[in-house]
């Protein structure tokens, strides 16, 4: 068994979710719901004040399911990324929208990976949940997390 497999077996792992919008959120209650520790990371500071205060910020989840995440100390929000360094596993769950020329907007994709990479530590996982083209991790992602010279 794996170090991994033991951190995940005895609920010890803790998730890091960058982007808290109606991906992050989702995938924040679904950790939670299985005990594992998250931390929300966004920079929208009224969006984390109000996750924080256990309320929800998308409708197809409830306010009371946000409050008792944050009561039983499996979830909290901030806007501080050095926390990242804290976390086992990073989930980037940021927007890509469309450009005027119907291509995504990376912008957010490459801002995410910088911020990443000045946290990142070896045995870290970073997981790119937001939609984008085939090649982003390998052409654009890697590049940018390789930098931190790992």
């Amino acid at each position: 068994m794996t170090e991994w497999d033991r951190k995940i077996r005895d609920k010890k792992v803790t998730v890091g979710v960058l982007g808290l919008g109606y991906v992050g959120l989702p995938l924040v209650r679904e950790f939670a719901s299985a005990g594992i520790k998250v931390a929300g990371f966004d920079i929208d500071a009224k969006k984390v004040a109000v996750l924080n205060s256990g309320r929800s910020i998308i409708k197809h989840i409830a306010h009371s399911q946000v409050k008792r995440m944050v009561k039983a100390g499996l979830f909290r929000a901030t806007t501080n990324m050095a926390g990242l360094k804290n976390v086992d596993a990073i989930l980037v769950c940021v927007p890509t929208p469309l450009t005027q020329n119907r291509e995504p907007d990376m912008q957010f994709i490459i801002g995410s990976s910088k911020t990443i990479a000045k946290y990142l530590r070896p045995g870290q996982l970073v997981v790119f949940e937001s939609t984008t083209y085939p090649g982003t991790t390998r052409e654009l992602v890697a590049p940018i997390l390789q930098s931190s010279g790992l």
